[in-house]
């Protein structure tokens, strides 16, 4: 039986995966709409306002990720710190713990990044070509290892869910 604050440690982190995790993927979604197909190339003629108004939502979207992360962040330490889970006995957990606290350092990359972009969003009046430049820098930030990490994500849903290398056998009293 989990303590209450494992317990509450581990539904923090499922909440604010969720958001961390659903503003990526929304962000993927909008940004690939400033972009031609199969390429990393802005598309011909979009109009002003429209390419203000997707890098908008791109902001709104990392302001999510710059709050959600950190808060999964705790909450995962906090949670592996207070469970009664063994790691030893339960390689799942392990597993999961190894792919999501990897990815740190280049998830502090990219939130310096989309930092950058809430920036130039909410203070000041920045042209275009700013709002470009920090898109890109951060589509192609670290040669695609950000792409890694949320497939390393979506990999602890999925060992989380089936709990693989877990230790079947019964303690004999």
């Amino acid at each position: 039986m989990e303590k209450s604050t494992a317990k509450m440690f581990l539904s923090i982190f499922i909440i604010s995966s969720i958001f961390w995790l659903g503003a990526g993927c929304f962000r993927a979604v909008i940004g690939n709409e400033l972009l031609q197909f199969g390429t990393i190339e802005l598309k011909p003629n979009i109009d002003p306002i429209v390419e203000r108004t997707i890098f908008d939502f791109l902001a709104h979207c990392s302001l999510f990720s710059l709050i959600a992360y950190p808060i999964s962040t705790l909450s995962a330490i906090g949670y592996i710190m207070t469970t009664e889970i063994s790691m030893k006995e339960n390689g799942w957990l392990l597993m999961c713990a190894i792919l999501f606290f990897m990815f740190i350092p280049v998830e502090a990359y990219c939130l310096t990044l989309d930092w950058k972009l809430v920036g130039l969003n909410y203070w000041g009046n920045w042209p275009l070509e700013e709002f470009q430049k920090a898109f890109f820098k951060r589509l192609t930030a670290l040669a695609g290892l950000p792409f890694i990490a949320t497939l390393c994500y979506y990999t602890i849903i999925i060992v989380a869910i089936w709990q693989p290398m877990k230790n079947k056998i019964e303690k004999e009293i």
